[in-house]
């Protein structure tokens, strides 16, 4: 399945990660903020800094850095949401990025890699056995 997220809102209150440059277990408010860009624009994509603090991709191409999907009913409540980006989190510590969409009453959560370059993401997407990549400059998902 593909990153289709959407981009969101930089979260506010600095860093919501608690380590280096590595995508780390995101803190209780960091999960609130991640939930409600997920129900209320659709998604979100995150990125952490060298020092820890995350930011929002607005350029290049959201690519899933995992072949198989990571999912739960949208019905499933907060804390099972929670459980889940903990668990990507921590077993995909050394990827930078997050990514999760909404799809047909799914939430979808995955590791990502920004690609800056179009046929770069294409190819990696292929890889990776993608349906489809995000350009995060448009916010358009494309089909692979």
């Amino acid at each position: 399945m593909a990153v289709q997220s959407r981009t969101a809102p930089a979260m506010p209150g600095g860093n919501p990660v608690k380590r280096g440059a590595d995508m780390s277990v995101p803190t209780t408010t960091a999960l609130a903020h991640l939930y409600d860009d997920l129900f209320l624009n659709g998604g979100f994509t995150i990125m952490t800094r060298p020092d820890g603090s995350t930011y929002v991709p607005t350029r290049g191409y959201a690519v899933s850095t995992t072949p198989a999907p990571h999912t739960l009913p949208a019905t499933a409540p907060y804390d099972a949401f929670a459980d889940l980006v903990r668990d990507i989190t921590g077993a995909h510590g050394n990827v930078n990025g997050l990514g999760g969409w909404l799809h047909d009453g799914v939430i979808y959560i995955d590791p990502v890699e920004i690609i800056p370059d179009r046929r770069a993401a294409t190819a990696a997407g292929l890889r990776r056995r993608q349906l489809a990549i995000l350009d995060l400059t448009t916010g358009t998902e494309i089909t692979l």
